[in-house]
């Protein structure tokens, strides 16, 4: 057999064997347990914190706002995907009747431009679906460097939320 093929069968088989050794120490002792996944993150996602609630939560005192908004175009959009994690908040939020929570329990109320943009600025990315001969398009996308009001005094852009009720838009 020539040399430079023993040299090359050699590196090949270096490398063969180098690949197992990593592919041992790589892969987690609890991987291929329960399918092709490691069995171990059950228990480590058991103890992380929790954040969110879940958007049935939210209407145990929001009833009004949950009737609101599965009347628009928002009904499919959860409460938290706007106003952040809300577990603290559902969870304590009963034990202040007079309606004056502390700030560590008040949700965010997004009211500026940019955060509706997050959803729905132009993106020519993001393409419009089409089921059938049915426009459903996921999103309405506006472009917000066009689509802006100025206040006609101070000159500044105007919210969105000034035009379009964001829990019915």
């Amino acid at each position: 057999m020539p040399q430079h093929l023993k040299r090359l069968i050699s590196f090949f088989a270096i490398l063969l064997i180098l690949f197992l050794i990593m592919r041992q120490v790589l892969i987690p002792k609890s991987f291929g347990q329960l399918g092709h996944y490691r069995a171990d993150a059950i228990s480590e996602n058991q103890v992380r914190e929790l954040h969110y609630a879940g958007s049935e939560n939210c209407t145990k005192c929001h009833d009004s706002i949950h009737i609101e908004k599965d009347e628009g175009y928002h009904k499919q959009l959860k409460c938290e995907v706007c106003h952040g994690p809300g577990l603290k908040h559902t969870q304590y939020a009963d034990k202040f009747k007079d309606g004056h929570l502390p700030d560590s329990l008040l949700l965010h109320k997004p009211i500026e431009r940019k955060e509706c943009a997050l959803c729905h600025q132009k993106n020519a990315a993001r393409t419009k679906i089409l089921f059938d001969t049915i426009d459903n398009t996921m999103i309405v996308q506006i472009d917000a460097m066009k689509h802006k009001l100025l206040n006609k005094k101070t000159k500044e852009e105007q919210k969105c939320i000034k035009c379009h009720n964001p829990h019915q838009p």
